[in-house]
């Protein structure tokens, strides 16, 4: 949804990308299923050693890790045909009568080609996971070992638990672009329009209320539910928000209040239901749920029914790569955490196979999620939280779980009733399963602590966790768009601006324009690709929590030298063991 609805904004259009947004989420289910059931089943390869999959309750889904890379492929793609002049633009009128062609632009097709480059890239960068698959498990233990394992699960965790909170709050659009829109548009912040018919600003208490009917549920459960109930807390806990939300309304304040409250208009013009932002009606009451996702989507879908041109981009092949190292160390902290809660061994052979068989299969699964038009896929961290909450190991669960999001997939209605859940009810589900992510990170970073251990844990969380809380260190506008892609082109660690080989030229001074300052970063008319490709790799390694955090965590893990007395402690621990029986 967050890829595909980048492309639905006036400012950076692509309709054709924009329409692809309920076929991408049910492909996602239905590859998430069909790649759950090979890392579930456990198959040896035969004539080897190897193994394909965990055997364990492994749910595969797309990974966060390359959220932030594929969205800005998306976008970049859009703005560059944009800048270019390739785009669509809206006829008009000029004072003189003369026909004008201006904003707003729609440059079809082009984020269609930016979400293909990036498939392409990511399938190629998939091999990294397979060989690291194949290295022997000494080799592999040595390049991640507990503490860069559990850096990069609470990374993820802490910038999950980010994204949770901007959910409970009414989405992640209008949390990333509260300030700006009000910044560089007269029209006040940007509203939330995720919630049914009822868009407020961010973090309004109505959005918030009904994120915390979750948790209430949740923490109800566990001093009043029976063992059931407490195992499937989450289930209801979300049952029970959509409940609430379905009989609640809000009222309506009338033009006073129109920049601060808004809801939908609903045409049918051919076959597809539009929705269009209409000011609210005083004392009118607007639901929280609407169901024109569920009257466009088909009864029946499946892969391919939309396709993206393929490509490569080797400017973003870097970054990739880096996300396949941070997806490795992160299936093994899942893997590790998954078996301790699972009460299976969390050392030996057979633990080691399970680790080396869920690496295989996310780098295979990461190919073939490509293939069908879906982002790369991991072994989610959410299924350690699950697992312990639930006390629920069987691999049945796992399969059940993997037809379930297959059926979800296929059947598009049913798949769409799910995509209109208020994102604030969703919000209150998932910080749940998102902090419980950061928790299992922190048992495997702790698992050996030493002082030298310690030292790489503090510096790498400082980077990581303080990235995450001033996304603009090093980047000028941090997540924002509209003004903020203006303060991307004219400040920051490394300026777009320094860039760009060509600036506009005024047309009244012919001076050329080196600043941004209301034309959403459009302020270019030719980069130079090799430097703007270098900007964009380092950029995107120093902004993203869990990629800069992990870089820091293997690089200190493997410069620093052990520490010497706690080798000679751990020597005579191990020869002052005596055997039970003897004693």
């Amino acid at each position: 949804m967050l890829i595909a609805g980048d492309a639905c904004f006036d400012w950076q259009k692509d309709s054709e990308m924009c329409d692809s947004r309920e076929y991408l989420v049910s492909a996602a289910w239905i590859t998430s299923g069909i790649l759950t059931i090979i890392q579930v089943f456990r198959a040896k390869i035969i004539g080897t050693g190897y193994y394909l999959g965990t055997g364990l309750i492994s749910v595969m889904g797309t990974s966060f890790t390359f959220l932030p890379i594929a969205r800005e492929m998306v976008i970049r793609a859009i703005t560059d045909a944009q800048a270019e002049g390739k785009c669509d633009c809206t006829p008009g009128t000029a004072d003189d009568g003369s026909a004008t062609c201006g904003y707003p632009f729609d440059c079809k097709g082009y984020g269609m080609e930016g979400y293909g480059r990036f498939l392409g890239t990511a399938m190629v960068a998939a091999f990294l996971e397979v060989v690291i698959a194949l290295m022997p498990s000494k080799m592999r233990q040595k390049m991640f070992p507990p503490v860069v394992t559990g850096v990069a699960v609470m990374l993820i965790g802490a910038s999950l638990i980010a994204a949770g909170i901007k959910y409970v709050g009414g989405g992640v659009f209008c949390a990333e672009n509260d300030l700006a829109k009000s910044a560089a548009l007269p029209f006040g912040p940007q509203l939330c329009n995720e919630n049914g018919n009822v868009m407020l600003p961010f973090g309004s208490p109505e959005y918030v209320g009904l994120a915390f009917s979750v948790i209430f549920m949740s923490v109800f459960l566990q001093f009043f539910g029976s063992p059931f109930l407490k195992s499937t807390f989450l289930f209801w806990g979300l049952m029970f928000g959509c409940f609430v939300a379905g009989i609640s309304t809000y009222e309506g304040k009338g033009s006073v209040w129109d920049k601060y409250e808004r809801t939908f208009s609903f045409s049918k013009p051919d076959d597809k239901v539009i929705a269009s932002e209409v000011h609210m009606k005083q004392g009118r009451q607007y639901k929280y749920f609407n169901d024109y996702r569920i009257r466009n989507a088909p009864w029946f879908t499946f892969l391919w029914a939309e396709t993206f041109p393929l490509g490569f981009a080797p400017e973003y092949f870097l970054p990739i790569l880096i996300g396949y190292f941070v997806s490795t160390a992160e299936t093994i902290g899942d893997v590790t955490m998954s078996c301790k809660y699972s009460k299976l061994e969390t050392e030996g052979p057979d633990f080691e196979s399970r680790v080396q068989g869920g690496l295989l299969a996310d780098g295979v699964n990461s190919f073939l999620a490509c293939l069908f038009t879906s982002p790369p896929n991991t072994t989610f961290s959410q299924n350690n939280g699950v697992i312990s909450l639930t006390q629920c190991a069987s691999r049945s669960a796992g399969f059940s779980c993997a037809f379930w999001l297959i059926l979800f997939g296929v059947f598009g209605k049913l798949g769409a009733a799910f995509t209109s859940i208020p994102i604030c009810v969703v919000g209150g589900l998932v910080l749940q399963c998102f902090a419980s992510v950061f928790v299992s990170g922190m048992f495997i970073a702790t698992k050996h602590a030493t002082r030298r251990n310690a030292f790489i844990l503090m510096l790498s969380l400082a980077l990581g966790i303080g990235v995450a809380m001033e996304p603009n260190l090093f980047e000028g506008g941090g997540v924002a768009s509209f003004h903020g892609k203006n303060l991307r082109h004219n400040t920051g660690f490394w300026p777009r601006y320094k860039t760009c080989k060509t600036f506009p030229v005024d047309s009244e001074t012919g001076a050329q324009v080196r600043t941004c300052t209301n034309d959403n970063g459009a302020c270019c008319s030719e980069y130079d690709k090799g430097e703007d490709s270098n900007r964009t790799t380092a950029i995107i390694l120093l902004k993203t929590p869990y990629a800069i955090g992990f870089i820091v965590a293997l690089f200190l893990h493997l410069l620093l030298p052990e520490d010497k007395e706690e080798e000679e402690e751990e020597e005579s621990g191990k020869e002052m063991k005596v055997d039970p029986v003897e004693a």
